[in-house]
């Protein structure tokens, strides 16, 4: 796990931070520097790889922004590994315009599906990807996130019957606050 620890970058500041589930706190964890650098991103979809490869997915995707790096570059490493793995993404929000989908990407309904995303804090973003998957009639194997920040995302999506599993925990890097 050591040299995978550069993976998740804390910072910590004399000042709080508003996170997505409209909590405060002095660390926040910048997984969107590691997603969107070449090493890290890659690191970051072989790690999920090797843990979904034996599931048979159809699918890996989650919540706009922090899946959507991850869910592509899994689902280009599965087909360099000859497997296939579709991404998909979701929407906060459904679009105005164009198509209007609140869903983008291969998703199909009854597919068996991980969930990801690249920091948990409540689990309500994750839940809101859960929620759109559900309504394809999909079967989901698993939610992976990259960071759980331990503050009740493994306990509400672990009480929908969902297995979670969180690669690295914000205790990991013991950091108060």
């Amino acid at each position: 796990m050591e040299e995978k620890a550069f993976l998740v970058r804390s910072l910590l500041k004399d000042e709080t931070f508003v996170l997505a589930s409209g909590d405060k706190s002095w660390v926040f964890f910048n997984c969107k520097l590691v997603t969107q650098n070449s090493e890290g991103i890659s690191l970051v979809a072989e790690i999920f790889f090797e843990m979904v490869k034996d599931y048979q997915l159809d699918a890996i995707g989650g919540i706009q922004t922090g899946a959507i790096p991850i869910c592509t570059a899994v689902s280009q490493l599965s087909y360099l590994k000859d497997s296939s793995i579709s991404a998909f993404w979701v929407r906060e929000k459904r679009k105005d315009h164009g198509t209007m989908n609140k869903l983008e990407g291969g998703l199909k309904p009854n597919s068996r599906v991980v969930v990801v995303d690249d920091v948990t804090t409540k689990g309500t973003s994750v839940l809101k990807a859960v929620e759109e998957v559900l309504e394809l009639n999909c079967e989901i194997v698993t939610v992976i996130t990259l960071v759980d920040r331990e503050a009740g995302a493994r306990e509400i999506i672990e009480q929908k019957g969902l297995k979670y599993l969180p690669i690295f925990k914000k205790s990991y890097f013991k950091v108060q606050a």
